[in-house]
This record gives C-alpha cells, sequence and structure tokens, in this order.
C-alpha cells in the first residue's frame, strides 16, 4: 500500500437499541483494530462511523414510547458513544444521521443520481397493512424466501441466503407489528437506483477488487442473478425527505441514506475543509469497510452503485472485512426482548473490556459462524492471554530487573528467535490485508507459545545466557507491539514498562541493547467463568423485568374521559379530553376502530398521568391511556365507580 492515506469505515449501529456483542465485533471493533493497525504502520488513518437514526422501527418504538423519534434516535445514540468508550474504541468521527451536514450531501448526491439519468420512477403496489393502516417498511414484513425456503425472511433480504427481496417477493406475508397477514399491495410512486444500468461498472468495479470469502461468493452471485433497480424512497413521515419533484411526504430509505454517512462524516469531520475529498478521491487512499455478512450487498454494490451514478469520480470500497455471525449459546439469535444473549452496556458490568475485546478478536467469526462460548472464554482470556501472554511478559521483565539491573543486556539476537519474529511480522501483516484480525491476533500470540519454550530450554538463570534474554526481550517487544490493535490498555502498559511510549511498526525490529526496564509486572487478574456465568444468567433472568423502584415513579390514576374530537388526516386517533381529578389532560389514543366517540365519552380509564408530553400529528399528548392489545383493543377500566383522579396501585 506505500503511503497511501487509509479510511476505515464500520457498519453504522442503529439507533433502535444497544448493540449485541456480534453487532460490535464485526463493526465498530473491527474497525479500531484495522484504525490502530494501520496508525502503527505509519499510515494517515481515518476512522468514521455513527448512528442510523431513521427508519420505521425507530418511528413505531418511538411511539409506542410516547416520544419523538428524535428524541428515541438521539437517546440511544449517546448509550451508544458510552459503549464505544467503554470498550476503548476511538474514532475520529462517530456522528449521526440527523445531523445537517449527513442529510443536506445526501439529497445533493441523490439529486446528481437523478441529473445523470441513474433514478428512475415506477408507480408499483406496495406493502399496506389493512389492520394498522399503514404503508409497511420491507423489513417490517416477514416472510417465507422464495430462493432458500427460510421462513423469517424480511421484506428487504433473506438473512440466510442472502438475497435481496422486495416484499411482494415473499410467500405468506406478515405484518411484524399485528402479526396478522391483512396485507394488500396498494399503488405508490417510488424512486428507484436504476442498478441493472450500473451493472456493467459495477461488475468492473468488482473485477478490479479482490473480495475475498462471504464477500466474493455474496457479490458475484447477485451479478450472476441479475441486478434490478432498487426503490430509494419510502412512504414514512421519519427520515430524510426526499428531494426529487413530486416526492413531497417521502423520505429516501434508511439502507438508501445510511452508507452514504461514510463520506457525510469524512466532510463533517473536517468541518469544511477541501482535505476531506484526500480521502475519497484518486488512488491516493485505502478504504476498508467493517461490517456483518448481512450488510455485503449494501457495501459491494448498492453504495459503489450510488457513488457511481453521482458522476463525481469517488473513490470505490478497497476491502470489505465482514464477519461472519457470532450467535449466542447454541446458534441462538440475540434477543434482549426474550433474554438472549448479551448487550454492550450489559457486558461491561459482566467482564472487564480489555478481555471482552481479546476473546471477540481471537474468536472472530470469520469463514463460518461462531456460537458463544464459556469454555472458549476461559481458554482464550485465562490460557492464552494470561497463561502464556502476560506470563511470559512477566518473566523476561522480572529476569532483566534482577539480573541485569533493569538494563537489557547487548547481545546480538539470537537468529532462531529473529527468524521466528520475522515470519510472524509477514503473517500478521498479510492476515490484516486479508481482512483476517482472528488469524492475526493469534499469529501473535503463538509467539508466547514459543517465547515460553525458548525461555524454558535456553534457561538462562542456569547458563547465564545473555543472549538468550536480550533475544526472548526482544521477542515479547515484538508480541506487544503486534497485540496493541487488539488489547491496547495492556499492551501499552507493557510498551511503557519498556519505555516504549507509542507503538510503530519499526519498533518491532528495533535493537534493544541499553533499554531500561521501568516496571517489572504487568499484572492480569484470572477470571472466574462460574461468576461470569451467573452474572449473565442474573442479567438473562431480569431481561424482562422492571425494578420495583423504577415501577414505582409512574402516575397511575383513574381518569374520565370527558371529549374525544377525531384527529383530521388519520384513520385511528381520537384527540382525548381527560379528566384526571380536578386536572383536564388531552391525550393522543388510536381507537377510532374500536371505539366510536360516543361510547369513549364519560368512560373511567385508568391513565399514566405523569409521561414527558410528545407532539402526534400536531396534538400535544400529556397522558397515556392503559389497554389491552389483540385482535381488538380494550381500555382498562375500574370495575367499581371511583372519582377521577384516585390513585392506583
Amino acid at each position: 500500500m506505500d503511503n497511501k492515506r487509509v479510511l476505515v469505515c464500520s457498519a453504522w449501529p442503529y439507533a433502535s437499541g444497544v448493540p449485541h456483542l456480534g453487532n460490535l465485533v464485526s463493526s465498530l471493533l473491527s474497525g479500531d483494530v484495522f484504525t490502530r493497525y494501520w496508525r502503527m504502520r505509519g499510515r494517515d488513518v481515518l476512522y468514521v462511523s455513527g448512528s442510523d437514526a431513521h427508519g420505521t422501527r425507530i418511528e413505531y418504538e418511538a411511539h409506542q414510547l410516547g416520544i419523538s423519534p428524535a428524541e428515541l434516535a438521539q437517546r440511544n445514540h449517546e448509550k451508544i458513544v458510552d459503549v464505544i468508550n467503554g470498550f476503548g474504541i476511538e474514532f475520529d468521527n462517530y456522528t449521526i444521521t440527523e445531523s445537517p451536514v449527513h442529510k443536506r450531501f445526501v439529497q445533493e448526491i441523490y439529486l446528481q443520481m437523478e441529473r445523470n439519468g441513474y433514478i428512475v420512477t415506477r408507480v408499483e403496489k406496495r406493502a399496506y397493512c389493512r389492520n394498522c393502516k399503514i404503508f409497511l417498511a420491507d423489513r417490517f414484513i416477514t416472510g417465507t424466501c422464495p430462493h432458500c425456503g427460510y421462513p423469517h425472511a424480511l421484506g428487504n433480504q433473506c438473512d440466510a441466503c442472502g438475497a435481496i427481496l422486495e416484499p411482494e417477493e415473499l410467500i405468506n406475508p406478515v405484518c411484524s407489528f399485528c402479526g396478522k397477514s391483512d396485507i394488500e399491495f396498494r399503488p405508490t410512486k417510488h424512486w428507484y437506483l436504476d442498478l441493472a444500468k450500473l451493472s456493467p461498472k459495477l461488475e468492473e468495479y468488482v473485477q478490479s477488487r479482490n473480495f475475498q470469502g462471504n464477500v466474493k461468493l455474496f457479490t458475484e452471485q447477485m451479478i450472476a442473478d441479475g441486478l434490478r433497480p432498487r426503490a430509494m424512497t419510502r412512504d414514512i413521515a421519519w427520515g430524510i425527505p426526499a428531494p426529487f419533484a413530486g416526492a413531497e411526504g417521502k423520505v429516501i430509505y434508511v439502507w438508501g441514506e445510511a452508507a452514504l454517512g461514510y463520506v457525510s462524516a469524512v466532510i463533517e469531520h473536517f468541518n469544511g475543509d477541501e482535505r476531506w475529498k484526500e480521502f475519497w478521491f484518486g488512488d491516493n487512499v485505502h478504504q476498508i469497510y467493517t461490517i456483518g455478512k448481512d450488510n455485503i450487498p449494501f457495501h459491494t454494490l448498492i453504495f459503489p452503485g450510488q457513488l457511481i451514478a453521482s458522476g463525481q469520480g469517488y473513490h470505490l470500497p478497497d476491502q470489505i472485512a465482514a464477519t461472519e455471525y457470532l450467535n449466542w449459546a447454541e446458534g441462538q439469535s440475540f434477543s434482549k426482548s426474550r433474554g438472549v444473549g448479551l448487550y454492550c452496556d450489559d457486558a461491561l458490568n459482566v467482564m472487564d473490556a480489555e478481555y471482552w475485546r481479546f476473546y471477540l478478536l481471537y474468536n472472530r467469526p470469520e469463514g463460518r459462524d461462531v456460537n458463544f462460548s464459556y469454555e472458549e472464554l476461559g481458554k482464550a482470556v485465562n490460557g492464552v492471554l494470561i497463561s502464556n501472554v502476560a506470563n511470559l511478559i512477566n518473566r523476561v521483565l522480572s529476569f532483566v530487573q534482577t539480573r541485569y539491573d533493569r538494563v537489557v543486556p547487548d547481545v546480538p539476537l539470537d537468529p532462531e528467535v529473529e527468524a521466528r519474529l520475522d515470519q510472524a511480522a509477514r503473517a500478521y501483516a498479510h492476515a490484516f490485508e486479508a481482512g483476517s484480525l482472528s488469524h492475526a491476533v493469534r499469529t501473535a500470540t503463538a509467539l508466547a507459545v514459543f517465547g515460553n519454550e525458548y525461555f524454558q530450554r535456553t534457561a538462562p538463570w542456569e547458563t547465564g545466557d545473555a543472549r538468550a534474554v536480550g533475544s526472548t526481550f526482544h521477542l515479547v517487544k515484538g508480541m506487544a507491539l503486534m497485540l496493541h490493535p487488539f488489547v491496547p490498555k495492556f499492551a501499552t502498559r507493557v510498551l511503557a514498562a519498556m519505555g516504549i511510549a507509542a507503538p510503530t511498526w519499526e519498533e518491532i525490529f528495533a535493537p534493544d541493547a541499553g533499554r531500561e526496564v521501568t516496571t517489572t509486572r504487568v499484572l492480569l487478574e484470572r477470571i472466574d467463568i462460574d461468576t461470569i456465568r451467573g452474572r449473565v444468567k442474573e442479567l438473562e433472568t431480569s431481561a424482562d423485568k422492571v425494578p420495583l423502584a423504577e415501577f414505582e415513579k409512574l402516575d397511575l390514576r383513574v381518569g374520565e374521559i370527558r371529549a374525544a374530537v377525531p384527529i383530521p388526516g388519520t384513520d385511528r386517533l381520537y384527540k382525548l379530553t381527560i379528566d384526571i381529578g380536578g386536572e383536564l389532560r388531552t391525550s393522543v389514543g388510536g381507537l377510532r376502530t374500536n371505539y366510536p366517540a360516543n361510547a369513549l365519552i364519560g368512560k373511567k380509564v385508568a391513565v399514566v398521568a405523569n409521561l414527558v408530553p410528545v407532539k402526534l400529528k400536531g396534538v400535544k399528548s400529556e397522558c397515556m391511556l392503559l389497554a389491552a392489545k389483540g385482535d381488538i383493543i380494550s381500555l382498562l377500566s375500574p370495575d367499581k365507580d371511583v372519582p377521577p383522579g384516585t390513585r392506583i396501585g
């Protein structure tokens, strides 16, 4: 790569919640490792990503919580930032798709695509749930994949075979909101990225890149199947307004704008300085993308297609480092609602982040899906990192201190050690170029196995062999430098003990004679797997439970409905006026399909009275009615006549 700049981009976490460990290792953590490695190699590196704030899921969940989508997205964005900091992940710019810079860039580049003839319109029938009375975003329709028969495929993609889908292709589609198959396909106009027209240029691009493994297989199969235009607009309210003439009321598809954030995040980082172009134009840059395998098509075809269609001459992605899936025990998919798996905010309370980094990267799912394993966790942390790596480091540091008065002896290196370190450094560098971080970290830790055996075999405490001491110190130093991208806090302590302030690639091979050891031991505490298992079990069993103190914060009262007025432009919503005991409150409720207005007047209901007010359809909703939801909605009411304002509890 000579002296090329390096741009590292990790997939944008969706701001509907906190990432789980699988999300972490595939994108955020892997990107951090690549960034630290190329900085150690002396490159000008920039690392960007951000929280994906748009889409139907956030709009829906915000409505359920009685807050705005912007508030929910910002709240979760801040939680994700806390996770990033907790795991020692260092971004140059971690932003959010609500950024004005991002919104402006997305609208501009879509107009460029349109001017160049790569945006086409179609009036097509799109999924509409008659029960919910809304158009459904692709991912909120599930059904059977027409290609592989997987029964839980989404309307935009099958996670089993990787096929990009349109919702009408699903067999037996079901609405994810209500669980009903009451879906029809209504005509609506949408704007499409013409991937078919881009196909020759995309094929040329793919052939120019040395994609590996699952990236190569997924991408080549999609091209062989034939690329089709892909809808880039949606009939929802939350998102970036589509900039096309006649597209009023539509937004850009969330998957059609998130990847463009890689460009806008760099623009934002440089705050108007033209330097951003150094990472996006010309050949003097190498771009690396860290993602999970479900994101492959968007990064090898759709995102490059958008850049090509803009006609601006953007540099296209070079290396796509895509993992397979990290699943929970016994292959279960992570699910916070079902209490399955460990999410990153909880993981930081279970075990030190440095240990998580090592375990996840040592067992990074490359080539096949990997299931979380307590046994493998113990082997990686206690067996490899502590018993092999840290043990050798401490043996050597202590020996230099006690036998050589803290100063590394001035002796020629053992050719056996030199050859082994040189071989490891070449294999380590090749692993990064191939995107195999697991192989890279295992190459580094294998030096500890060799080093322990070599130190024991040469037995300098008996022979006085100064060359063995100097050679083992040199080996340990090289190993610590190679481990720095993976476990930076631990490696930094080791290097500081060796008098090394900053990790560089050249330092691996630099002579050590006369170097002074400043600390004799860098301790790591072994983990107790039963304790870790117990902490996780406690989190799993409490996943669906609310602490009593939190529940007691709710102000539950009996209210009496005084007025129910339909909200114009909606099919389901009433503006309700509710007496909660000497005070009138307004609430927005989706009750029109179950209750005529006259049936609500005078009705006693259960009310949550202390929610933060939120505007819904232009109406300030100040409280929430409690109801049973099933095939019908049934308001909860007291079985005796009690006055408004009576406390419930």
